[in-house]
């Protein structure tokens, strides 16, 4: 049998904040009316300012307090399960798990969307976070409930290597996978956007983190041979990290190339318009070409 525990965050944290009249001065009666004057003027003056700044904080707490999202962590508790059991100790007992969501969170908004308010962020309610029953394919597998709410379920494997750190480094990378599929704006509300260049999105997301090797290694030869159709389909390659590499470059043709085409994702899919749109105009199927010979990549046949 087991036990459920749930843990709730409201994202961001919002404290608090108490404020205190310190203007008291000497209260004694010394009778002279214009400084008493001075000093009620003084006084109330103080008082509205603090009451103005109350007000701006409080207004500012709300906006902030409006843009979060409820973090729902859920302990399943097996005593014969030593993922379970480490999960519990490590993550869900001091609210690690909590941190590790906001602080992922952050980093894959600031790739994926910019600092400022010029495009629409996805709405997101709820993310649940939770350690699968048996081993995933995948470190990380996220299911789409309702509308913004995402459930994030972590394989048991993770929690079963022999080093801490190679643990939470493990953990870590596959939440910030999940809350990449989370921010992305096709995923979970699908409009044709291939799995490739979603799964791209993310590999490019988490290797901005690690620091991947974007360079492509090339065969002895010195060249690498592709299929006679991969010429223009940079994005639809099986391998996340080579799509991630073709979108590394594209950002460096254009900066903010990933930020606009997360946005160009967001209603609909048309394979290069969207890709063309996002680089300002140039001819993806172009950029592509341009990317294999870059890297010394030739055409077979």
């Amino acid at each position: 049998m087991s036990l459920i525990e749930d843990h709730f965050l409201l994202q961001p944290l919002i404290t608090n904040t108490t404020t205190t009249n310190t203007s008291g001065g000497n209260e004694e009666d010394v009778g002279f009316g214009p400084s008493d004057d001075s000093h009620s003027f003084k006084s109330i003056s103080i008082r509205f300012l603090s009451i103005f700044f109350v007000a701006i904080i409080s207004l500012w707490a709300n906006y902030e307090a409006s843009k979060g999202f409820e973090i729902n962590i859920i302990s399943e508790n097996h005593e014969s399960s030593t993922a379970s059991r480490r999960f519990n100790l490590l993550y869900v007992s001091n609210d690690k798990i909590s941190r590790v969501v906001l602080n992922t969170s952050e980093f894959v908004e600031n790739i994926l969307y910019p600092p400022n308010e010029s495009h629409v962020k996805k709405t997101i309610t709820r993310i649940t976070v939770r350690l699968a029953d048996q081993n995933l394919t995948n470190p990380v597998v996220v299911n789409h409930q309702n509308t913004g709410e995402f459930e994030i379920i972590i394989s048991p494997s993770l929690l079963l290597l022999e080093e801490k750190r190679n643990v939470d480094k493990e953990v870590v990378m596959a939440v910030q996978r999940g809350m990449a599929r989370v921010w992305i704006w096709s995923y979970g509300d699908y409009h044709g956007v291939p799995e490739s260049l979603i799964q791209g999105i993310e590999e490019y997301v988490v290797g901005n983190s690690v620091g991947f090797d974007y360079q492509p290694s090339l065969s002895n030869s010195g060249k690498k041979r592709l299929p006679a159709d991969s010429e223009n389909t940079c994005w639809k390659d099986k391998n996340p990290v080579n799509v991630a590499r073709f979108l590394r470059y594209c950002e460096g043709i254009k900066t903010g190339f990933i930020r606009r085409l997360n946005q160009g994702i967001r209603d609909c899919w048309d394979e290069k318009q969207t890709l063309d749109d996002a680089l300002l105009g140039i001819s993806s199927v172009k950029l592509c070409a341009d990317y294999h010979s870059s890297n010394g990549m030739v055409l077979a046949g």
